[in-house]
């Protein structure tokens, strides 16, 4: 089997490689996979618009990671996403990322559509007069939260396009939260929504068994010889 195409194989043929993996990695480390699959979602994913500051970047994955996100689409048209390990600790070798770069044709309408191509719906975090508070939005319904620039928040054309704008309600005089700060808010309160309204974490079995080859391919040196 080669790494062209491990992942479009027989679930045989992938448990068979994963029980190979196993054998390179530490009992410690297999229970580990074991217990945070169980605690992984694809009920909410990240999307992040143009994050300019490597700091912000590594704290969003980070704050994913925290919460059980799986899934994470970068829009990074400009080339600017880098991630410090130093901030992300290391999370982004867990993480699922999707980068959509210069070389994608079609900009923010392709990505969206990229996006919503998974059955998600699309809240984009923005100040605007059309945006509705976090707290009415139904954690039943699968969706993708997106968060925008830092400095210029999250652009009109995926405003547009967008099923909902959320904001976080402040009693302050500040205007916004850091980004990474109101992603924080933003996941705790829709993957708590989600634990109340009964809904399960973790993926399915082939779901689960990818993710878990993934982060043994990751995990092990070199890689390449099982594949």
């Amino acid at each position: 089997m080669n790494r062209v195409n491990w992942k479009s194989a027989t679930l045989e043929e992938k448990q068979k490689l994963y029980s190979q993996l196993l054998k390179e990695l530490s009992l410690n480390k297999r229970q580990l996979f074991d217990a945070k699959i169980k605690t992984r979602t694809r009920h909410f994913s990240l999307a992040i618009e143009d994050i300019m500051k490597s700091q912000n970047a590594s704290a969003l994955l980070r704050t994913a990671d925290a919460f059980g996100i799986q899934r994470i689409d970068i829009y990074d048209q400009n080339e600017r996403f880098n991630v410090s390990t130093g901030i992300s600790k290391g999370v982004e070798k867990w993480l699922d990322s999707n980068f959509f770069n210069s070389y994608d044709n079609g900009g923010v309408v392709e990505w969206v559509s990229r996006l919503k191509a998974t059955g998600r719906k699309l809240y984009v975090t923005a100040l605007d007069k059309n945006a509705v508070p976090l707290s009415q939005i139904d954690p039943k319904e699968s969706a993708t939260i997106c968060f925008g620039n830092e400095q210029l928040g999250a652009s009109s054309e995926i405003r547009g396009l967008a099923d909902k704008t959320i904001y976080i309600p402040m009693k302050g005089f500040v205007e916004s939260f850091n980004v990474s700060v109101s992603c924080g808010i933003v996941l705790h309160h829709l993957t708590l929504g989600m634990e109340k309204a009964g809904i399960p974490w973790g993926l399915d079995k082939e779901d689960a068994l990818n993710t878990k080859i993934n982060w043994a391919l990751r995990t092990i040196p070199n890689p390449q010889r099982f594949l």
